[in-house]
């Protein structure tokens, strides 16, 4: 039962990081762009509300599967103790954090066609900062300095992967998207780097030596570092040539770049994907 219950919290950790970062990068992506976008607004907030909705719920099933994965039988879903203890763990205090960012930034976006930065921004805000509350940070005696690292790292990542979604439909419907994805690129390659640069911070406090890069959490590691290296390499192309391509007019650029994207979507998906398998089942340390 305890392997089972890992790979359902896999799979929900890989998920919600997903909607979290879609949730908050769309709320960014308005604040940011909302006087750029001519035909995209409405389906932007749309996402933002959709991946927030669905953010909600994965964080309820992630609370509900915890009192099962720590006592080793589904039955523990209904010990109130057990719910007792999760609630006023670290983990409780992380879902709770999410949840109600999430709703913010959804009823942000659901309530007006002009969504405050404010409030969009209070909502981003606790998003990233729940997952200092949690996960090997919590266990490091460098724990402020790694959650200032995380949360440099979950904002930037979430403007890159939260803008992806908008920036392919604003490809194909804003009448002067050449000039939106050039102001982007113009923000993301200031904030990109973010994601990087933090990551190695934490990997450095994280890992007891470089011998650890053989270990399975240092093999993940690597793979979310050449995989980053890829996006960049997509980054790259749509800033130095498709889209100036798509500003200038040429049509099949459009094309191109939309293809560009979801490959850049997958990319983090999978990262993603492998960060969720590193904080389940691995340890820096071991």
């Amino acid at each position: 039962m305890p392997n089972a219950l890992d790979s359902v919290v896999v799979v929900l950790r890989a998920a919600t990081f997903i909607a979290l970062l879609q949730t908050a990068g769309v709320a960014l992506y308005l604040v940011i762009f909302r006087n750029r976008l001519v035909r995209t607004s409405g389906s932007v907030r749309s996402l933002g509300v959709i991946a927030a909705v669905i953010g909600a719920i994965l964080i309820v099933a992630r609370y509900l599967v915890e009192p099962a994965r720590l006592t080793g039988a589904l039955s523990g879903m209904l010990d109130v103790s057990v719910h007792a203890f999760v609630m006023t763990s670290g983990l409780g205090v992380s879902q709770s954090m999410r949840l109600l960012g999430t709703a913010i930034v959804g009823f942000t976006l659901l309530r007006s066609n002009n969504p405050s930065a404010r409030f969009a921004l209070v909502g981003v805000a606790l998003i990233a900062l729940s997952f200092s509350f949690m996960g090997h940070t919590v266990a490091s005696d460098q724990r402020w300095l790694l959650s200032g690292l995380l949360t440099t790292h979950l904002l930037a990542a979430s403007f890159w992967f939260g803008s992806l979604i908008p920036l392919h439909l604003a490809s194909a419907r804003e009448p002067d998207a050449g000039n939106l994805i050039r102001h982007f690129s113009s923000i993301a390659i200031r904030i990109v780097p973010f994601i990087f640069l933090a990551g190695v911070g934490m990997a450095l406090v994280l890992l007891p030596s470089v011998s650890s890069l053989g270990s399975p959490y240092g093999i993940l590691l690597i793979i979310k570092v050449l995989s980053f290296s890829a996006l960049m390499g997509l980054a790259a192309l749509n800033k130095c040539r498709l889209g100036p391509a798509l500003e200038s007019g040429h049509e099949p650029s459009a094309a191109l770049f939309r293809r560009s994207v979801s490959a850049e979507i997958m990319l983090i998906i999978l990262i993603l994907g492998v960060t969720a398998t590193m904080t389940t089942h691995y340890s820096p340390e071991h």
